[in-house]
């Protein structure tokens, strides 16, 4: 399966131009450390120094097609490698109310974006914290086994710790710089689908 990994922080594009040239609805941030399944992907000949990426079951502002400077993005086949899952975290916290991340506070200083949420599965993210059935479109989105998106937390507490709320099975989550059908924040993913780890 090939993924797309962010080498630095980027802007995806929908054409292959200085992004300051496209309205902000055919440009997003993307931060480093994140990654993204594709359905498909090339290098046209028309822009030799950009990818051209097909988003397998993701879209972005309208859009599933995107284009990326190769020099801030490397193109992997790996295998996907699952992760210990937000849920057998919990099970080793006495408090089941918020999932604790162990984050060296000194080594993050005010570093922003230093965690990801690792998909070991395909599952739906949604705008509460229930059966994605009862959502309409607006509010969840299928996200595919193999993506790593970077969250917007707190600072580690002086414990070395951030802490996620859980709801309803849910770990409660806000993206960096992304939006996924319009909001970054209020996000949930189911507990035992996922994992949270350092980026990097």
């Amino acid at each position: 399966m090939d993924r797309i990994i962010f080498t630095k922080d980027t802007i995806i594009k929908q054409e292959p131009i200085s992004s300051s040239d496209l309205p902000s609805n055919k440009r997003q941030n993307v931060p480093i450390g994140t990654m993204f399944v594709l359905q498909s992907y090339s290098v046209p000949p028309s822009s030799q120094n950009h990818y051209k990426i097909s988003l397998k079951s993701l879209v972005l502002k309208g859009f599933g097609n995107w284009f990326v400077f190769e020099e801030h993005a490397d193109i992997i086949d790996d295998p996907i490698i699952p992760v210990t899952t937000v849920d057998a975290q919990l099970a080793k916290q006495a408090d089941k109310n918020a999932v604790r991340i162990v984050a060296d506070r000194n080594t993050i200083g005010n570093q922003q974006g230093f965690l990801k949420m690792i998909f070991n599965q395909d599952t739906v993210i949604k705008r509460r914290p229930v059966d994605s059935g009862v959502l309409n479109d607006q509010s969840k989105q299928t996200i595919p086994a193999g993506t790593e998106l970077v969250l917007l937390t707190d600072r580690p507490d002086t414990n070395n710790f951030v802490r996620l709320p859980i709801e309803s099975g849910h770990v409660k989550f806000t993206l960096k710089d992304l939006e996924i059908k319009g909001f970054s924040q209020n996000w949930y993913a189911f507990t035992k689908h996922v994992g949270i780890h350092l980026v990097g």
